[in-house]
């Protein structure tokens, strides 16, 4: 498994995804200084990263399973890469706001065939490690991405971050590239979609591992992209989200807000790298106890973690709050996506991660887009108290509704 094709993998997504969050703190304060965007304004300009992401998202499944994953892989991340230079030229918010829809749109592509590129590169009695460290790299990215973007920031300006953006985005296009698939895997890939039913039959590889579209891909449709039997709990992680949303993207306002430092970003900083420590240690966590079969208790103690998380913010216990919000969703997120794939048959796996990755960025981008107007009004903190409020919505359909529905449909798969 340790070869050097997937550790290339793992380090381009490490990378990728720090690229990402080099920009998550620091695009509200330059939005707000260079821009004077704040309320409704500011949380648009913000919200079209996620919700081009989510509109692309259910698609992106069947564009991987379509065609070459690689080249799409590579393409996806060159232009994913370019649009950094967009942040730099941008003279107007209405120029910003075209670019980072754009992006967004990429990102969702990107980040599904990167996946299954990774998971492509696997044996299969090693992916489930595989996809493990795969997960933490895309969890510690926070810590770097956001430590660089308002280190960058404390030292320099709003463009010498973006251009350490661009830096290290290309890099993990550079390392990307250096992916090799082997044997029987590479003469899959370069198939791809010209693969006939009959091939698919008589192969000795799954159709998902060997990159060859399956018949329930074969053309597009709302059960090829959308998981019904998977709706009740997307509504579930739509309405947690809101919160990881807000927090994410709007912590670095809050503290400014708050006014309890004279060094706002330092604290900040310090808040993401628990927050990360958090995240990782709980999906450790989580992971452990799907793996003893428990998959209903870490979601509703997951949840309640983040509501607790709030509540301490609330006492300027910033550090605290940082740990307890990433245990939170650290503990959860192994959980549901276990969820999702059981609720699908073996066919449908691609479709329920699609359907959990939608649910996921609908909430934060409904965050993004109310966030700045409630904010406005209010508070963040406001923010914050609200999206505690709709956790604990979450709670209560889960056990009510979804929790039922997943024990009367589960192990279809």
């Amino acid at each position: 498994m340790l070869n050097w094709s997937f550790i290339a993998c793992c380090l381009s997504n490490l990378l990728f995804y720090t690229s990402v969050y080099v920009l998550v703190p620091v695009l509200p304060l330059y939005l707000a200084d260079e821009f004077d965007a704040t309320g409704f304004r500011l949380g648009i300009v913000l919200s079209l990263f996620t919700f081009a992401a989510m509109a692309s998202r259910p698609f992106s499944g069947f564009l991987v399973d379509t065609f070459r994953r690689k080249p799409l892989y590579l393409i996806c991340y060159f232009l994913f890469t370019a649009h950094f230079v967009g942040y730099l030229l941008a003279g107007t918010l209405l120029t910003l706001a075209i670019v980072r829809g754009m992006q967004g749109a990429i990102f969702s592509i990107a980040t599904t065939s990167g996946i299954t590129v990774m998971i492509d590169l696997l044996p299969p009695d090693k992916q489930g490690r595989g996809i493990g460290i795969f997960g933490v790299t895309t969890s510690a990215s926070i810590f770097f991405g956001t430590t660089i973007g308002l280190t960058v920031l404390e030292h320099y300006s709003f463009a010498t971050v973006f251009a350490a953006a661009l830096i290290i985005s290309t890099i993990a296009l550079l390392i990307g590239a250096t992916i090799r698939f082997h044997g029987s895997r590479e003469r899959d890939m370069k198939t791809g979609s010209a693969a006939t039913q009959n091939d698919r039959v008589n192969s000795d590889q799954p159709a998902e591992q060997s990159g060859r579209p399956t018949s329930l891909r074969s053309r597009l449709s709302f059960n090829n992209i959308i998981l019904a039997q998977g709706l009740r709990m997307a509504l579930c992680v739509a309405l947690m989200m809101f919160l990881y949303g807000a927090i994410i993207h709007y912590l670095t306002l809050f503290v400014r807000e708050r006014d309890i430092t004279d060094d706002p970003l330092g604290l900040s900083r310090h808040f993401f790298a628990l927050l990360t420590f958090g995240l990782i240690f709980g999906r450790l966590i989580g992971g452990w106890l799907v793996d003893r079969g428990g998959l209903l208790l870490p979601v509703i103690i997951g949840k309640l973690l983040m509501i607790a998380a709030v509540f301490v913010l609330w006492k300027d216990m910033f550090f605290l709050s940082a740990v307890l919000c990433g245990l939170g969703y650290g503990i959860v997120f192994p959980a549901y996506q276990t969820i999702f794939i059981r609720l699908a048959i073996k066919e449908q796996r691609g479709i329920a991660v699609s359907t959990y990755r939608t649910a996921t960025d609908f909430g934060v981008a409904v965050a993004l887009l109310c966030g700045g107007a409630i904010a406005e009004r209010l508070s963040f903190f406001t923010v914050f108290s609200f999206g505690a409020v709709l956790v604990l919505l979450s709670i209560l359909l889960f056990i009510i509704v979804a929790a039922p529905h997943f024990r009367r449909h589960a192990g279809n798969g």
